[in-house]
């Protein structure tokens, strides 16, 4: 039994590891969000498998969050990705983009760099 212990121990470090690697990387969070997107649509046609999804979706979460180095790394990384200010930058742009129109928001834009 310590031995399946031990696999299963190992095993999840390197799961957790390479899941908190992931998030730092911009096309596997683009990646993973199309793919949560398409399986939400194609899950919310289908009442039995919407629930098996909540399921797991709710048992894997409330797992991760009872770990504390998991959420200590998750922190960390949500951190870093906060402290970036071209984040903001980014955000800001999409939504004078979304408020005044793609054309209107480089001209916003160029006014507000001159300014």
């Amino acid at each position: 039994a310590s031995e399946n212990e031990g696999f299963r121990s190992t095993a999840l470090d390197v799961v957790k590891s390479a899941f908190t690697g992931a998030l730092n990387d911009e096309d596997f969070v683009r990646a993973l969000y199309a793919s949560l997107v398409g399986a939400m649509v194609a899950a919310s046609k289908e009442e039995e498998l919407t629930q098996s999804v909540l399921d797991v979706v709710t048992k894997a979460v409330s797992q991760a969050l009872a770990d504390e180095r998991f959420v200590s790394e998750l922190r960390g990384a949500v951190k870093d990705t906060l402290a970036d200010g071209d984040l903001y930058k980014a955000g800001a742009r999409g939504m004078v983009s979304a408020a005044f129109g793609f054309g209107q928001a480089n001209e916003i834009q160029k006014s507000v760099r001159k300014g």
